[in-house]
């Protein structure tokens, strides 16, 4: 970006105590200040930075009264930037004015004085400019004013005041200083403390008649997010600009310095910062904090040129009244939450807290979690106004952790139970308007004594205690083991369960194998069972669970009686719409019901004619229930059946009768022109359209056909199309037939035939017309001449070349009566012929068209060549 006329001010952070009137007592800070040309250290806690004169601003020169006194300060800039980035405000309230915010009786508490300071021995301009100080001090407290309202709050400066007409106005005090105070930063701060301007309560921003620097001001290198912060009135703290940089910000010369300075002043802009350099700015343009200070950063242009006249780019650096929950100014200092500020601090005064301007969101999770058992997760929004959450999408780090409700603002993770390094879970969240917040936890694991577990075991959706568990005979069966933790009475997931099998013929047990449980702490097998079978399961010890006792169950098989229901979930549908069946298998030994798993059925139509329609087959699911999408294409009766084995009785269920219909098809047609020549092309669309009734939809990938029925005589097929995705069509055909032109479906299974008839059209006759040259008017036996022209073709007044017609070049003899054919040429693209004949006698010779469909018959002059 070229920047306008103070491209790179330098209004550096500084904090300059002389030692005699220092702060002694002021505690240390951490030494956060640039070193060198940088920012030094040069009292504990303060920093200090002397400022570079800004291209086209010399401030050792100075500047006359009269042109000080047209320059209107920060407000108009400020209120245009925040309009323009749609923050907008009464035309009153952007207009420049010298009121600042009244609260209290004007000086109690902490508050921002205003100050002229000028050497003893000098010109004093208090009188001539103290309406433009205060003028330049409402400048500031817009910026601070637009800046907030960005963030959806309100900060107001807490000025000293004096009552002005119903409103208020900065105090500025006339304070002359001994000549040579104002030669350093150092010296100025010296002499007004040696007149008493020491209040910890207060800021003094002060306007410098000098002619020494640009501006500078103290800031002390503390981030700590609280009201004790060494910025927020444990000390006085000073902002200085010189007459050169007064005034500025009005949208014609760059932001305003005393904004800039004062801002300092308020604890920003911090190196820890986002976008922090290591001299009190940012590096992210742009706003009235940044540019290349020598803090080892690189500009980037980041926020709109707009933002060069308020606060912090993107509002994440040093100044938010809604900071993004879990960003950095939530967790850091925020010059926001100066008690120097009308609404910051403790709120009073009038100040708004702000509100979202952007999606954010806190996470947090319940640490340290015991691995294999389940820890809530929780993420809470902060959505801007008008907005809704519309996704939620947690995730872990880990492939073995899962969510209970991953798309829930709250929710349980659980990870295996081997898991022991920390990992991190992440909800990502959409809101209405498509913005994404990601925001991630560390999730860590808890290790200590090994958790005492309980092993259980089941098969066929039986758990006796140490009993036994009905079977099909011959029939897969799931067999579970279930491991719960004894402390909290949890499932464990991620525990290897080492399963057992044996029969009464054999020595030892086999393995049935090792499953591991899942997050409701169940492993499953499935297993089959001819005779009775003894099933054993324990776990193993390991750092997080001790052993699980060996448990048993006796698997004992048998013929299962069953029982089936069905149903429809549509009687009366179209031809092949989808239909779902669905029912319950139940199986039993004697009085114990025995989960009937995997069970095939299958499901037929019986028309009524009595023929049978297989439809499918439905497999039954853990509980027995099943569910079968078909696509009938007869009416008639829907039965699910289940035929006789060793592991079950036969089975039938009737879900009912079905009306299948057969659906409407809807064409539609039209022509893009209904009259003319023949041969030129029409353009015909359309749609072909299914109707069940009233539920239209498309017919994709379908043929039609173009037809043109003359008056007499069988219809054309002129043109044929497919139907897109969506049913409709488009093709361009050459008429060549007069009549009736109309759209044909032919039909297919379940769907009729359909037309429709889109009106008359005319393949109209061309008037032709043929001239012809020839190349010269007498030969010599035996040479040649060049018989060239065209040939035009009219019709409803509009007149084209004719191509590809065949045109006869024919010779009569003087004096005769019989016309030869010579030759026989196509016109070209354009219209034009030529051919090379040899005449053998004196005579005429003539280029004719005739007996072509669709054009009128006509000749060429006769061109009179003569034989010397």
């Amino acid at each position: 970006m070229v920047r306008r006329v103070l491209a790179s001010l330098v209004l550096a952070a500084a904090v300059v105590v002389p030692a005699a009137v220092g702060l002694s007592g002021s505690p240390a800070q951490p030494a956060r200040c640039a070193e060198g040309s940088a920012l030094s250290w040069v009292l504990p806690g303060a920093c200090q930075h002397t400022d570079e004169a800004p291209p086209g601003v010399d401030p050792t020169e100075p500047v006359t009264t009269a042109e000080l006194r047209t320059r209107e300060g920060g407000t108009a800039g400020a209120y245009a930037a925040a309009e323009e980035l749609g923050v907008p405000a009464p035309t009153a309230a952007a207009a420049s004015s010298p009121a600042v915010a009244c609260e209290g009786d004007g000086t109690a508490g902490y508050r921002v004085q205003a100050m002229y300071v000028v050497e003893a021995g000098r010109t004093n301009r208090f009188a001539a400019l103290q309406s433009s100080f205060q003028l330049w001090a409402a400048g500031v407290d817009d910026v601070v004013n637009r800046s907030a309202a960005l963030t959806g709050g309100v900060r107001r400066v807490r000025f000293v005041t004096d009552a002005a007409g119903g409103t208020c106005v900065a105090r500025v005090l006339n304070v002359t200083v001994p000549a040579g105070s104002l030669s350093s930063f150092n010296a100025s701060i010296a002499a007004v403390q040696a007149l008493g301007y020491t209040d910890p309560s207060r800021k003094y921003l002060m306007w410098t008649d000098a002619t020494v620097l640009c501006g500078v001001a103290s800031m002390y290198p503390n981030d700590a997010d609280t009201q004790a912060n060494p910025n927020n009135g444990s000390y006085a703290q000073y902002a200085r600009t010189d007459s050169g940089c007064w005034g500025f910000g009005d949208g014609a010369a760059q932001h305003s310095v005393e904004a800039h300075e004062f801002l300092h002043t308020l604890g920003g802009v911090m190196s820890t910062a986002p976008h922090g350099t290591r001299a009190g700015h940012c590096w992210d343009e742009s706003d009235t904090m940044y540019y290349a200070d020598g803090g080892g950063f690189a500009m980037q242009q980041v926020c709109p040129a707009e933002r060069e006249y308020l606060y912090d780019c993107n509002n994440d650096d040093y100044y938010s009244t809604y900071p993004d929950p879990g960003s950095y100014l939530d967790s850091h200092w925020n010059a926001a939450d100066s008690r120097f500020l009308i609404g910051g601090g403790n709120g009073a005064g009038g100040g708004t807290p702000g509100s979202p301007t952007v999606l954010g969101a806190t996470i947090a999770v319940n640490n340290p979690a015991v691995p294999g058992l389940a820890t809530q997760a929780s993420v809470a929004p902060s959505l801007p106004a008008g907005r809704t959450v519309t996704a939620v999408q947690w995730k872990s780090a880990r492939a073995d952790c899962s969510f209970t409700t991953p798309t829930a603002l709250q929710t349980e993770v659980a990870c295996g139970a081997g898991a022991a390094a920390a990992t991190t879970v992440t909800a990502t969240l959409t809101d209405s308007s498509g913005a994404t917040k990601v925001v991630t936890s560390p999730l860590t694991f808890a290790t200590g004594t090994a958790r005492p577990v309980t092993v259980s075991l089941g098969a066929a959706g039986q758990w006796p205690s140490g009993g036994t568990a009905s079977v099909c005979t011959g029939a897969a069966f799931p067999l579970n083991a279930r491991v719960i933790d004894v402390a909290s009475g949890q499932p464990v997931k991620g525990l290897a369960t080492a399963l057992t099998k044996q029969t009464a013929t054999m020595t030892a047990p086999a393995s049935a194998g090792s499953p591991v449980t899942a997050a409701t702490g169940e492993a499953s097998l499935s297993q089959t069972a001819t005779v009775s079978t003894t099933y054993r399961a324990r776990t193993a010890a390991g750092t997080v669970y001790a052993a699980g006792a060996q448990v048993a169950l006796v698997a004992s098989p048998a013929r299962c009686t069953t029982a089936l229901s069905a149903g429809l979930s549509d009687d009366d549908v179209h031809y092949a719409d989808p239909v779902t069946v669905s029912g319950t298998l139940t199986a039993s030994v004697g009085a114990t019901p025995v989960a009937a798993s995997g069970v095939a059925l299958a499901v037929r139509l019986t028309t009524a004619t009595g023929t049978v329609l297989t439809l499918g087959s439905a497999k039954t699911t853990a509980d027995g229930t099943y569910a079968l999408v078909i696509k009938p294409t007869a009416s008639g009766t829907v039965s699910v059946a289940l035929a006789t084995s060793t592991a079950y009785t036969a089975s039938t269920a009737s879900a009912g009768a079905i009306t299948v219909r057969v659906p409407a098809t809807v064409i539609t047609g039209a022509v893009d022109r209904t009259d003319v020549g023949y041969g030129q092309p029409v353009v015909v669309t359309g749609t072909l359209r299914r109707d069940a009734g009233g539920v239209i939809t498309a017919l994709a990938s379908k043929p039609v056909a173009i037809y043109v029925a003359p008056t007499t005589g069988a219809a054309v097929k002129v043109g044929s199309a497919t139907t897109t995705a969506n049913g409709t069509f488009t093709v361009s055909v050459p008429l060549k037939v007069s009549g009736v032109l109309s759209v044909v479906y032919a039909g297919a299974a379940g769907q009729p035939a359909a037309r429709t008839d889109v009106g008359a059209v005319v393949a109209g006759t061309w008037t032709t017309t043929v001239t012809a040259s020839r190349s010269a008017a007498s030969v010599v036996l035996g040479g040649s001449v060049t018989i060239s022209g065209s040939v035009t073709r009219a019709y409803l007044g509009a007149t084209l070349p004719a191509p590809g017609l065949r045109v006869k070049v024919s010779f009569r003899p003087t004096g005769g009566a019989t016309t030869t054919l010579v030759a026989t040429v196509t016109t070209t693209a354009t219209g034009t012929f030529s051919a090379r004949v040899y005449p053998k006698a004196s005579g005429t010779w003539t280029a004719t068209v005739s007996g072509v469909a669709g054009y009128t018959e006509d000749s060429s002059d006769p061109l009179t060549i003569t034989l010397t």
